[in-house]
């Protein structure tokens, strides 16, 4: 105590203030290590929500630039902290996307995962129960077709993008793990992980509250008669894991979304889950594709429901992370 008395006899404030700088340097440099998650968004109100469920942000300067990290601390399973990169919008597109992931990977080298969080078309069925993917469900994909990467020739159509590398294993493990709260009798009654992010999520962001059911207009048309054992509310989201469309289109023609579903399986469709995927790949990064769902990809597609979707894939996002 003597010794470390005397080392700060003499000391100004300017030296002070200098080692109060070095100190919350090292400390950063510390944190920037930790950082080994990112999530990417494509446009606006999907980075809004992401921030208002991840919670308040800080900054790392990144050297020989001008740029920032911008990142959050969470806590996982054990109550550790760990650190997950906030890249923000990419804009909408595959290509947007790509480049998105590859600033990731350039910006934040101990980074291993990203997770794309934003809202998608889902696939409806209005006869089986559990496969009908509703307004306001969350969607995650296990895999990724790129849809409209195909070969055209004398007439007929083979697809290109069915071998894009498939979601991290690790993280559906942690999806399986969360979904299994659905199996709960009563389920909608108990609140589950997620839950109390897209309170928070509603609260903070405008035109975020779930839309009344009249707003679906898939409500009067459902007449179930598979699936029957599957209980679920409606008025809470639903998650689903399946295969994911991606293509830069912008869709709303329902006979085209179901011809897909019924060549590919593909449950949702989106705009930037292949971009990120590829260059994930190329990156040697694992990725994770989470979904809320918007629209039904026909021509009754409006915006009623893409705030809370956005909201919604945010809050299930950040529960993978803290499950994992």
């Amino acid at each position: 105590m003597i010794e470390s008395a005397t080392e700060n006899i003499g000391l100004t404030d300017t030296d002070a203030r200098t080692n109060a700088i070095m100190a919350l340097a090292e400390k950063k440099k510390a944190i920037f290590k930790k950082i080994t998650s990112a999530v990417i968004n494509a446009i606006p109100h999907e980075y809004a929500s992401t921030k208002a469920v991840f919670g308040e942000y800080e900054t790392i300067p990144v050297a020989l630039s001008k740029q920032k990290i911008r990142y959050v601390t969470l806590s996982d399973e054990a109550g550790e902290d760990m650190y997950v990169a906030l890249a923000g919008t990419s804009g909408a597109g595959i290509a947007q996307a790509a480049a998105a992931t590859a600033q990731v990977a350039a910006m934040c080298p101990y980074v291993e995962k990203v997770i794309l969080i934003g809202i998608a078309a889902g696939q409806p069925d209005m006869v089986d129960k559990e496969k009908d993917i509703r307004l306001g469900d969350i969607v995650v994909g296990d895999r990724l077709i790129q849809y409209d990467h195909v070969k055209r020739s004398d007439g007929k159509i083979e697809l290109r993008g069915d071998n894009i590398m498939p979601a991290d294993r690790k993280l559906i493990q942690a999806v399986d793990r969360l979904r299994s709260h659905q199996d709960r009798k009563d389920s909608w009654k108990i609140e589950k992980p997620w839950d109390k992010y897209i309170k928070a999520g509603c609260e903070a962001i405008r035109n975020a509250p779930r839309p009344t059911g009249e707003k679906d207009p898939n409500s009067a048309k459902r007449n179930y008669q598979k699936g029957l054992v599957y209980e679920r509310s409606d008025d809470h989201p639903y998650v689903h894991v399946g295969t994911i469309g991606s293509a830069n289109t912008l869709l709303k023609d329902a006979a085209f979304r179901d011809d897909l579903n019924k060549k590919h399986g593909i449950i949702a469709f989106e705009m930037e889950g292949a971009g990120v995927a590829i260059a994930a790949a190329t990156f040697k990064l694992s990725y994770l594709n989470v979904r809320g769902i918007c629209d039904y990809g026909d021509n009754e597609k409006n915006d009623d429901w893409q705030t809370y979707a956005s909201v919604c894939a945010a809050s299930f996002a950040r529960a993978i992370l803290e499950e994992e």
